[in-house]
């Protein structure tokens, strides 16, 4: 880790509480917390950060003791009926920022005059997709890393724009269930896609940066070597939409579509515009003696170069599904996880033939000691091919193992 990164963060999280303190009697709460990690790899491959090929946030180098991440969140209220978040994360990774925003902006719900419910954000922020990204700072509430569908989330997705959704109230109407609809507008996620491309799905807790970069897995230009996430190149305005239900107010059903309708004909000095496009869907369901079952699945396809059609010249089709269990019983939480990964290029395989074939299990056992502090263990192996890196002279298939032991204060 470099030592500037954790320097700035710990200053940074020291004013933090100082803030914390003084806002402590109103209306507003800052959230630090530090998480530290012992690390174990058996692994043949460099880690994506580092600009390999591996999926794992860390890889066959990285053994020892590691810097999981330092967050601050900042929330609270500017007037009754707006309020505001702010988070920041620094990973110790040689991101070009020492510490760098996840998220920012300002959530709106007016007063109800009926059975409905308004809500609309303005900013930064995650798409309600995720249905285990549930904490502060969007970390999964049941294991250390997310699932391959919520890793890619992390890192190349982000809602920069606005969002409004309506819910409709079911007690009013005798009903056990409420129901919502959403809708966003959004910009500077024309990148999306490239990581899927190149590197395919990956398992970790690395969020990216609003300004953050990662190195390419396979240099296609050298002259630009990092990946640059959320950018605006072809001024075109992307949109999902997407329907909730929560019944019982227990048990959540998911679905959206994402279209960041990207011209991939557009191109500026760093990346290229790319059309990316998928349907999301999920459950989660809280079953007796405290088990909880969720399973995600997500389908569509990324896309980059001029064609006559507007689909692009390139294209790749990927999905990804998830089945996790988790049971809590006292301070005590322990989750498995099994991921299902396909990537495969289905137009122009002879330009860049992106392919991508693996499985994941993961478990995690979490044990809060008290009310800061959190002993956390993942075991995660990752076995599959990835037909990119015979591009830089690798053996497509590999299994990757990690083992982390992390401990987390929070303040």
């Amino acid at each position: 880790m470099r030592l500037s990164c954790l320097a700035l963060a710990i200053s940074t999280w020291t004013l933090s509480q100082s803030a914390f303190a003084q806002d402590s009697a109103g209306s507003h709460e800052i959230t630090a917390q530090i998480d530290v990690r012992a690390v174990a790899v058996d692994s043949p491959l460099d880690s994506f950060t580092e600009g390999g090929t591996g999926q794992l946030r860390f890889g066959r180098d990285d053994d020892g003791i590691r810097l999981g991440a330092v967050l601050i969140d900042a929330a609270g209220e500017l007037i009754d009926t707006v309020r505001y978040n702010v988070t920041a994360r620094a990973t110790g990774d040689g991101d070009q920022n020492p510490i760098d925003l996840t998220e920012a902006y300002l959530e709106w719900r007016p007063y109800p005059s009926s059975s409905l419910r308004w809500k609309t954000r303005v900013g930064a922020f995650y798409a309600p997709i995720s249905l285990e990204n549930r904490t502060v700072g969007w970390d999964s509430l049941y294991s250390i890393s997310s699932s391959a569908i919520n890793t890619w989330l992390g890192e190349e997705l982000r809602t920069i724009g606005l969002e409004t959704s309506l819910t409709a109230l079911g007690a009013t109407a005798g009903r056990n269930f409420d129901v919502s609809v959403v809708g966003a507008a959004y910009a500077w996620n024309d990148p999306a896609g490239i990581l899927m491309f190149q590197r395919g799905w990956g398992i970790h807790d690395r969020q990216t940066a609003l300004f953050g970069e990662l190195p390419r897995p396979i240099i296609m230009d050298p002259t630009v070597p990092n990946i640059e996430f959320f950018d605006e190149v072809d001024h075109r305005i992307g949109y999902y939409a997407g329907l909730e239900a929560k019944i019982s107010g227990r048990h959540v059903l998911r679905a959206l579509h994402y279209d960041n309708r990207g011209d991939t004909s557009k191109q500026d000095a760093r990346e290229p515009t790319w059309l990316t496009r998928f349907d999301a869907f999920g459950a989660r369901f809280e079953l007796p003696h405290a088990i909880t079952a969720i399973s995600q699945y997500m389908q569509g396809d990324t896309a980059i170069g001029p064609s006559d059609d507007g689909r692009g010249l390139i294209i790749v089709d990927f999905y990804s599904w998830f089945v996790l269990l988790s049971q809590q019983y006292g301070p005590h939480r322990i989750t498995a996880r099994y991921d299902r990964m396909e990537t495969e290029t289905v137009r122009n395989a002879q330009y860049f033939d992106s392919h991508q074939d693996a499985d994941a299990w993961t478990a995690a056992y979490l044990f809060d000691l008290n009310d800061h502090c959190q002993l956390a263990a993942e075991a995660i192996q990752l076995s599959g091919s990835l037909r990119q890196r015979a591009e830089v002279g690798l053996p497509a298939s590999a299994t990757e193992r990690l083992l982390q032991l992390a401990f987390r204060y929070k303040y």
